[in-house]
Order: C-alpha cells, then structure tokens, then sequence
C-alpha cells in the first residue's frame, strides 16, 4: 500500500473515532498530507461515498444507539451537525424509514451504515493505459469557476461544459491565431479542462476550461500561468461523445482506476499541482485524458 493510501486509511479510524466531533475534509486531507481536491477523489473512488455523504450515514446509523440511551433528540441533532431538530428528523426519517421517537422502541426496524475498512486487493486483467510526460510551462486562456467538493461536482462541471461550447465568442477565440491548436499532440481537441490551475478556497475545486494562449498573444479572457510538470496521462476507453452520460462515465471509470489501482499499486505519488483533461478524436467517437501531477516515491 502507497503512503497515501496509509495516510488516507487512517483518517477512516480518525472518523470512528471522533464520529460526533467536529470532522471536516480539510482537517483529514492536512492529516492524510494530501490536497482537499485529492483527497476528495481518493474518498470517493475508494469508499463509493463522498466524505459528506459517508460521515452524515455514519451518524445517522448511530443516533439511533443514543436515541435508546435516552439522549434527547435536541442533544442529538447538535451531535450529528443538524442546524435544528427540525433538520435532523427529516434526514433520520428518510435514511431510516421511521421517525426518531419510532426509533427508541428495540423492535423498530432500523438501517445499519456501518464503517469503512479499507482493502486494497489486486485485480487485474483489466489494462490501463498510460505514459509519464512532462510538460513546459504555458499559457491558458478561458474561463474558470468554483465548486464545493460534494455529490454534484461532476454534474456542475458539466454545466461550465455546456455553457462553455454555446459561447459563440469563445468559439470564435478558439478558431483565431490566438490558440495554439495541437499542444497537446495531434488529434487532440483545442479545448481542455484545468482543475485548481490556482489554489481554491477550502473545500472547493476551480475548475477552468479553455485554451492554451498562443506566446506575444493577448486576450481580455482570463489567461493563467501552468507550471512546468511532469504528469502521468492516462488515456479512456473510445465512447460515443455525442451522448452525454458517455463522457461522464468514461470519467468516472478512469478516475476510479487511477485512484483505485494506478496510485496504490505503483510507485509514483500524486502530487499538488494543476491536473488537465483532454480529450482525443477519433471521428465519430473520442477518448479522454486525464494528466496527473505525478513524481516517484
């Protein structure tokens, strides 16, 4: 198991440990010497849950002990994070089926979250396409917003997407002199995502899609220096990109690899820095690349 898989493990125990404290993503990512952002992704592709998600289960499944200890539901409430006892009796209601009082009685029946252990086994016979390549500096120009690290992530960045190829402007900035168009290699679309290309506010991921800017270039977008790196670019399987849930699930299934099998099976380290997404034309279908920031262990 990789060091951060050692570090990430052991924020599972510091989560049962101090399941009604205060626990936040930031304070485990500093723990695990990871990124929020990484340590986010490592979260969901390790657990199936996002940190959110898995601590709220987690807590609801065991309010139900303090419920029959005689704990009152306001005591609780506070416990588990809820703004008010309000708050608290819906979530518990629709995790558990049953409402907190119908909960003290022994025979109710209850549902059971029960805590993480991580373990890490090799499976293999499935490839993984990848090759280490390092990168100068350069320019980007295009646009960028924030997102909380939470369930919806990938779908609000695929709302910067769709806003992003209706912008007519922008597209016209991509077809001009301004754009370096094959930066990446041939074959490769101009457009590309860039997540954090500058450090975010806690508990959040810029994400930026654009272009790289031509050198002497101007523009009145929003232009960011990419540092020089070297990145591991892990190349998708070919999906139909003209249906949308084609491209989110060649997301998903690549992360995943990368962060169930690549990262704690090798000896290379993700390390803070910019991480891009490309994307490869293949006529009527396309792969995704996804270029982590990588150096060995």
């Amino acid at each position: 198991m990789s060091k951060d898989l050692e570090r990430f493990s052991a924020t599972l125990a510091h989560i049962e440990n101090h399941l009604f404290e205060a626990v936040s993503l930031k304070q485990l990512a500093k723990q695990a010497l990871l990124s929020e952002y990484t340590f986010h992704r490592f979260f969901t592709y390790l657990t199936g849950y996002s940190f959110s998600t898995y601590l709220r289960n987690r807590r609801l499944s065991e309010a139900v002990e303090l419920l029959r200890k005689d704990h009152s539901i306001d005591e609780i409430s506070e416990l588990c994070g809820y703004a008010n006892r309000s708050a608290f009796n819906r979530a518990f209601s629709k995790f558990h089926g049953i409402t907190p009082s119908q909960a003290k009685n022994l025979k109710a029946a209850i549902n059971f979250f029960p805590p993480i252990r991580l373990d890490i086994q090799i499976n293999g016979g499935k490839t993984l396409n990848y090759h280490i390549e390092q990168l100068p500096s350069f320019t980007v120009a295009g646009k960028m917003a924030a997102y909380q690290l939470e369930d919806d992530l990938f779908k609000n960045t695929g709302k910067q997407w769709e806003n992003f190829f209706s912008d007519q402007e922008l597209r016209m900035f991509a077809e001009s002199d301004a754009t370096r168009k094959s930066f990446f290699g041939l074959k490769r679309a101009p457009y590309f995502a860039v997540a954090n290309p500058v450090k975010p506010q806690s508990g959040n991921l810029n994400y930026f899609t654009g272009f790289v800017l031509n050198q002497h270039a101007s523009t009145d977008y929003l232009t960011i220096e990419i540092p020089k790196q070297t990145y591991a670019v892990f190349v998708s399987e070919p999906y139909d990109y003209r249906k949308t849930e084609n491209v989110s699930n060649a997301y998903y299934q690549l992360q995943q690899q990368i962060f169930n099998t690549w990262l704690p099976q090798t000896d290379y380290q993700k390390i803070d820095g910019p991480e891009l997404e490309t994307y490869l034309s293949l006529e009527d279908r396309a792969c995704l690349e996804i270029w982590l920031p990588i150096e060995k262990e």
